[in-house]
């Protein structure tokens, strides 16, 4: 054994990262793992941007999270003097008959108006005369409804988690890269974690592995899939002023029966550095460690014969990148102790909606780590939602 620390995380993306902070700060000697070197680019977070918002089409019970999470970065943003989140409004629409279930609701756009008017978040009900007027940089058909959040915006992903990780290890914090977490067992009142350079001893442990964690987590197996995304950058169609964040909110094109989601963000790195958009495939399920990070040619025109119908683009893709989603079939969070332990507690399988939440979740793990309890709800994150525990 070449270390005792009280506790161990295995993970240092978005909720590991979080968790990390959390702890230190609170006089934790805690010790963090990662088999990369955070921030980085083979896990789900990065790509100069996320959405943020506080009015969730995937429920209600996410608001606490997201709300405690902007909290969370403006507290940093203060200590670090860094940008990492910024609220340019949000802005939510589609058709007004027709859509179709998306991230495990079944309207998510009449969600979203019913979170933002249960949870009094500032927002607009906007028609589509009124989306026509405020929204120049979109192609609009005349049959669209919008809700237009004001508190929603971006942030930056790979800057949140290196400054978790700065003023963690500021706070005491110890922090191994390049080291994979290849096992663990429950040992005494604590456990032991091996990895590919050492064994470990503490007495709880974090799991926050991403995609790789139902390696680590056998309950989790049969219950999440691995699914590759690409994320591009595409030339705006029209003056550059537009499409600036003072002038184009965050966006989600909710899906309907003739049109798949995507969604985008302002341009943010000048002229020439391209609208970032997405959409998002559940259909092909890969290995984490297996991930095809070519993005090809056919590949870039469905992107553009998605979007383009629907907002100012030209054919001319800028950037791309490959990034992951750790998917249930719910499409809702696993955050809860392991089956066989409360030493051990795991957050993952985000569904594609984790990074906006991921600061509060780090602090809802490192409460019940080190309280037995927290502030936040997580009854509806439990793996119990998913039947009977069977290893393997």
């Amino acid at each position: 054994m070449t270390k005792s620390p009280d506790v161990i995380i295995a993970g240092l993306g978005a909720m590991g990262g979080a968790a990390l902070y959390q702890l230190a700060r609170r006089g934790v000697k805690v010790l963090g793992l990662d088999c990369f070197s955070p921030p980085h680019d083979r896990g789900s977070s990065h790509g100069d941007t996320r959405i943020t918002r506080l009015a969730l089409g995937e429920g209600e019970q996410y608001v606490q999270f997201a709300r405690r999470s902007h909290e969370v970065w403006r507290e940093l943003e203060a200590v670090t003097r860094r940008s990492l989140l910024r609220c340019v409004g949000g802005l939510y629409y589609g058709r007004t008959a027709g859509r179709t279930e998306a991230h495990g609701a079944a309207d998510f756009l009449r969600t979203t108006i019913i979170v933002a008017q249960r949870h009094g978040i500032r927002h607009e009900v906007l028609d589509a005369a009124a989306l026509r007027e405020r929204f120049p940089q979109f192609h609009w058909r005349g049959d669209e409804l919008g809700c237009f959040e004001h508190e929603a915006g971006f942030v930056h992903p790979e800057a949140c988690i290196a400054a978790q990780l700065e003023i963690a290890q500021q706070f005491g914090a110890e922090i191994r890269t390049g080291e994979q977490v290849m096992d663990w067992k429950l040992s005494g009142a604590g456990v032991e974690v091996v990895t590919n350079r050492a064994r470990y001893a503490a007495g709880r442990l974090i799991l926050c592995a991403g995609a790789w964690l139902p390696a680590l987590v056998p309950a989790l197996r049969r219950r999440t899939r691995v699914l590759r995304q690409v994320l591009f950058w595409f030339e705006p169609d029209g003056p550059q002023e537009l499409f600036t964040p003072e002038r184009l909110p965050v966006f989600i094109r909710v899906p309907d029966a003739g049109t798949e989601m995507f969604y985008g963000f302002p341009a943010i790195n000048g002229p020439g550095g391209g609208l970032k958009i997405a959409g998002e495939q559940f259909d092909r399920t890969v290995a984490p460690d297996e991930i095809d990070r070519e993005v090809r040619p056919e590949e870039i025109t469905a992107m553009h014969t998605l979007a383009s119908p629907h907002l100012r683009i030209t054919s001319r893709c800028v950037r791309t990148a490959v990034c992951k989603y750790t998917v249930t079939p719910d499409f809702h969070f696993v955050i809860d102790h392991h089956p066989d332990s409360e030493r051990v507690w795991l957050a993952s399988a985000c569904s594609g909606h984790g990074f906006k939440h991921s600061a509060a979740v780090g602090e809802a793990l490192a409460e019940m780590t080190v309280d037995g309890r927290t502030q936040f709800d997580l009854s509806a994150f439990g793996l119990e939602r998913f039947g009977t525990y069977q290893p393997g």
